[in-house]
């Protein structure tokens, strides 16, 4: 599997409906069970492989849709602008109920998940189970996770 783009979030990022720099960014772990598809349109087209383990609290609005911050910046001596993600750390998931995840997703929350807003899919260098650890996601503070090309 290979992180990909969603074409609903980059079309929604294009026609002004989500501002990388200013609206609420959110990350969810999905488990190896999530096969990625660049059309799947919102959130609940990737709600069931989300998360379940202990200490993770997913769903719509739920305590583990981790915030994340979102820095956009021109890089013109590659000819690209690239959206630079926060790290992210999870706290103690898995121990008693474990999941093997794949990756996590970067979405926007509107008002349920039909609603909500898939923005890319970022697979980790090598799938992990929960075992009660704290997990966390090394964004690239460089040259971002999401790269327009111009």
């Amino acid at each position: 599997m290979a992180s990909t783009a969603y074409s609903n979030g980059i079309e929604n990022i294009l026609n002004g409906g989500t501002d990388m720099d200013t609206s609420t960014l959110k990350s969810m772990l999905l488990k190896t069970t999530y096969t990625e598809d660049p059309d799947h349109d919102f959130v609940d087209d990737l709600a069931s492989a989300e998360c379940d383990a202990t200490g993770y609290t997913g769903g719509f609005a739920g305590a583990d849709r981790l915030t994340t911050a979102c820095t956009v910046t021109e890089q013109t001596a590659s000819n690209r602008v690239v959206c630079i993600f926060a790290d992210k750390t999870w706290t103690a998931i898995g121990g008693a109920s474990n999941n093997t995840l794949e990756g996590q997703a970067i979405i926007r929350e509107v008002t349920n998940d039909a609603a909500s807003i898939p923005i890319c899919y970022l697979v980790f260098s090598s799938s992990l189970t929960t075992n009660g650890s704290d997990i966390l996601s090394d964004m690239d503070g460089t040259d971002g996770n999401l790269r327009f090309a111009v």
